[in-house]
């Protein structure tokens, strides 16, 4: 076929919407089979009942009532495609909890950065942004019949892919949305495993309540477990009946689909190791099963539940798996680029090993500051940026040494001084501890505000788990050593940890002044926070969020 000068490979592949058709087709089929067999039982019944008085009386299986079947099915699936398409792309960001980029996280920027790059070289299509919340490893696209388009990554892979991978990951979703394949992969989500989704959470928070009672004798608490465990049941048959419907929709959509976006992102990217190198980084972590999405697999890049059949070929695969073997994807893309399986793993396995390894921090330098004609001191950069009447022309000595100089002579207070009037350093939060004023300082590529004297910091609840996922930051011997010793304690049968989870005189929230809860971040991990109840902040004492990350790493390793 002649292809015009005008036409390209994405024009081609813009105009495969056929499968969309085959799918509300399925939708006719399913409701028009699912209200025959009740319409047929019915008039078993009643021919059964008639021929005990008429015993010549007939029995025709199809009629003119077929035709009233047909048309309750189409009604009925028409209602259904209108109802799951309307505003399918809020509905399924709102049950992945995702979330547009904080314009004030390093690594969101970067996010936007790398899909504004593969966009422009894909021909300039508009595409939102979005982030999951959770530490495992997984990307999403996904459209709509109104033509919005929507690319997502989770925080784990977000925070453990390099920025070529970042990019092959981009490129192999927007490759999705150029063909069209990510519209029938949402609308067939849309259908059932939407609801489905939102069965299971629901399931969960009746099970939940179920077995949340703690009062044995509470008649009222028994009522309410035996309401629920009655709720449940519906709730199970109508989850199992869904999750077949979605299992039968899944024969709609085709394994090829992965293989396709794969060519095109080395096609947008030409670094096919990077890609390969992605998949396996997803392939061998923690895909988000269990966690929100689990239902909605095939609008992920690889399947969020680990399942067998994704890695088997045969006429059983090809029907029920939307994803094609990952072991095979990998190795025709690392046949593009000359590489093996080992190359990939050994580079994961060393970048691992790097972020592990003991860093040793430079001691910082220290400064005497004239104020009111008198040296005060010594002070860190950080310190004297937390004073009040540092300004760009008070006189400094560096410790040790008799020369004096201006503030604005020291890079890191000129720096400090040209963007102390912007909003977020104007924000007055007082320490806790040492009452000096909090600073805003970058920490693994977001925000957080931290005491120059006592080291503490302070954290919204919301920012933690993009804190904690990240690996970006290393650890000094004492971080590494003390993480050890928590690590081991808490392994033993009776760990000796004590807390007061209520003090005569708790602190005070440095956002909202409330008193905050003193208590441990979780039963796994013994590191005691200060968490305020209204506001949702956080307060680690000096280490004790490094700790808590050092902890988490050494379980995930």
């Amino acid at each position: 076929m002649q292809v015009g000068k005008t036409t390209t490979f994405w024009d081609i592949e813009r105009h495969r919407t056929s499968r969309v058709y085959i799918l509300f087709g399925f939708l006719v089929i399913l409701y028009f089979t699912s209200v025959f067999v009740i319409t047929s039982v019915a008039k078993v019944f009643i021919y059964l009942r008639q021929s005990l008085y008429a015993p010549r009386i007939e029995f025709h299986l199809f009629g003119e009532d077929t035709l009233y079947v047909m048309v309750i099915a189409l009604v009925a699936a028409m209602v259904h495609w209108y109802y799951s398409n309307r505003n399918v792309v809020a509905n399924v960001l709102s049950l992945l909890n995702a979330q547009p980029p904080d314009k004030h996280d390093k690594y969101h920027y970067t996010f936007n950065n790398v899909v504004d790059e593969i966009t422009t070289a894909a021909g300039g299509a508009a595409v939102e942004r979005y982030i999951m919340p959770t530490g495992s490893l997984n990307a999403f696209a996904l459209a709509d019949i109104g033509g919005r388009k929507v690319i997502g990554l989770t925080e784990g892979l977000l925070s453990r892919a390099t920025r070529d991978e970042m990019q092959a990951v981009v490129a192999h979703e927007i490759a999705h949305i150029l063909s069209n394949d990510c519209l029938e992969t949402t609308i067939a989500c849309s259908l059932f495993g939407m609801y489905s989704e939102a069965l299971t959470r629901l399931n969960k928070a009746v099970s939940i309540r179920r077995t949340g009672g703690s009062d044995l004798f509470d008649r009222e608490s028994n009522r309410d477990e035996i309401a629920a465990g009655f709720l449940a049941i519906p709730i199970f048959i109508l989850l199992f009946f869904i999750d077949i419907c979605s299992q039968l929709l899944n024969m709609f959509i085709s394994r090829e689909k992965e293989y396709r976006a794969d060519a095109a992102a080395v096609r947008l990217t030409r670094n096919p190791q990077s890609l390969a190198s992605i998949l396996y980084r997803i392939g061998t972590h923690w895909r988000g099963a269990g966690s929100a999405g689990d239902r909605l697999r095939p609008i992920f890049i690889l399947n969020p539940h680990y399942s067998k059949i994704d890695e088997d070929e045969g006429l059983a695969a090809t029907l029920f798996s939307t994803h094609p073997p990952l072991s095979k994807r990998l190795q025709i893309i690392l046949n593009m680029a000359h590489a093996d399986f080992d190359m990939i793993a050994q580079k994961i396995d060393r970048e691992r090993t790097m972020k592990i390894s003991p860093v040793r921090k430079k001691p910082a330098a220290l400064f005497m500051a004239e104020h009111d004609q008198t040296w005060k001191g010594p002070y860190t950069a950080l310190q004297l940026q937390a004073l009040d009447w540092i300004e760009p022309h008070t006189r400094l000595k560096i410790q040790g040494q008799s020369g004096v100089v201006h503030a604005r002579d020291i890079p890191s207070l000129d720096q400090f001084f040209k963007k102390r009037t912007e909003p977020m350093w104007r924000i007055r939060r007082i320490c806790p501890i040492c009452r000096e004023w909090l600073m805003p300082q970058e920490y693994e590529g977001l925000y957080v505000w931290q005491c120059a004297f006592c080291t503490g910091i302070l954290t919204e609840q919301g920012k933690l788990p993009r804190i904690i996922v990240r690996e970006e930051k290393g650890f000094d011997e004492r971080v590494l050593r003390l993480a050890s010793l928590i690590r081991n304690e808490s392994k033993k049968k009776k760990p000796r940890f004590n807390i007061m989870l209520n003090t005569y005189h708790p602190r005070s929230c440095p956002k909202c002044g409330k008193a905050m809860v003193h208590k441990f971040y979780s039963y796994a991990y013994h590191i005691e926070i200060d968490e305020c109840q209204e506001c949702k902040s956080i307060w680690f004492d000096a280490n004790e969020l490094e700790i808590l990350q050092c902890l988490i790493e050494m379980e995930s390793g």
